[in-house]
């Protein structure tokens, strides 16, 4: 029986920005290790977190409005990936180092704190759903988060706080409001945009906070910033975030795009594009000139991007994982029955 009731412009909106997102999510990691040689390249990195991450935590949970569905695969889908990749992430960090003090099972290795964060997200949306006031209290919680240190990288502690409120503005937000964001003129788009960038060059420039603040991981005395201009600069990024959201949906087509196929599977781009981006990041560690470094960095990020985005990929990438996922729980199970 056809489902009628998928609207085929939603899904190629939201394909269409899952797929630009994940695209600069690769693009800015491939940044990241010489992002502090050049100005251009610690504003075009610091431009790309201002949104990047609150926008695709938005979507996901645009995605998470099945509260029993996202508790009940919360454990299969997000928190035993984690552990299968932050384990491989570690052995690989600590042969590379050869300083085994670098494993740990609870601190996510680089991008791997968006799975830990959904597994929270995903399997407490029921109950925090049911908090009167749960939106503006969010948005307190991650501006005290920054105020201790207690909230920091491990188990993804401070992120999931301080993002907690676009994944739960994503889950309220509706067909209907999201097309809404498309009526307005661009030119509000062209506006937001230009001054997000323009407070990317600031803080470039002004070196008011490290680019890394931008993370959400740490409290606000790890970056010696004054704790009112924590609060105050998260508030703002909050602002950005959010309006960015609105330039996303307004600005992004309804329809097939180059972006479409790679929204549609972004697990597979998102858990692996880490381990691929060695080889261009080793490649720029060697290179003279910032333009070759850039062209490097965007050719193999778009290249990684496409090659994990393709069907194939997608399908034996989740065949293979829920395998290894389904040995391991049938051996836990297998093992607590025998105990018994």
């Amino acid at each position: 029986m056809k489902n009628t009731s998928i609207n085929p412009e939603r899904v190629y909106l939201l394909d269409n920005l899952k797929g630009l997102l994940i695209f600069l999510v690769v693009f800015g990691h491939s940044l990241e290790l010489f992002k502090d040689e050049y100005f251009i390249t610690q504003v075009l990195y610091a431009f790309i977190y201002l949104f990047h991450m609150p926008a695709f935590v938005f979507v996901s949970g645009y995605f998470s409005k099945n509260l029993d569905k996202a508790r009940s695969t919360a454990f299969k889908s997000f928190l035993m990936p984690f552990i299968l990749f932050n384990i491989i992430w570690n052995l690989i960090a600590a042969l590379a180092t050869w300083d085994i003090n670098q494993f740990s099972f609870i601190t996510p290795g680089w991008a791997l704190w968006y799975l830990m964060s959904m597994f929270f997200w995903r399997l407490f949306l029921k109950d925090l759903v049911k908090i009167k006031y749960i939106l503006p209290i969010s948005f307190v919680v991650g501006l005290g988060a920054g105020l201790f240190s207690e909230f920091n990288g491990i188990l993804s502690l401070s992120r999931t706080l301080v993002f907690f409120p676009f994944f739960f503005v994503g889950y309220k937000t509706t067909e209907d409001k999201l097309f809404r964001l498309k009526r307005p003129s661009r030119f509000f788009s062209f506006a937001i945009t230009l001054l997000a960038l323009s407070f990317a060059i600031f803080i470039c420039y002004s070196k008011v906070f490290p680019i890394e603040f931008l993370y959400g991981s740490d409290a606000f005395e790890s970056y010696t910033v004054p704790l009112w201009l924590g609060v105050i600069s998260r508030l703002l990024l909050y602002i950005i975030g959010f309006s960015f959201v609105f330039v996303l949906a307004n600005t992004m087509p309804s329809k097939p795009t180059f972006f479409s196929k790679i929204g549609s599977n972004t697990l597979p781009i998102y858990i692996l594009h880490t381990y691929l981006l060695c080889i261009p990041i080793a490649i720029n560690h060697f290179m003279p000139y910032l333009w070759i470094k850039l062209a490097i960095s965007l050719l193999s990020s778009i290249t990684i991007t496409y090659l994990l985005s393709r069907d194939k990929t997608d399908l034996y990438f989740k065949k293979y994982l829920n395998s290894i996922i389904n040995l391991v729980l049938h051996s836990e199970s297998s093992s607590t029955t025998g105990a018994k």
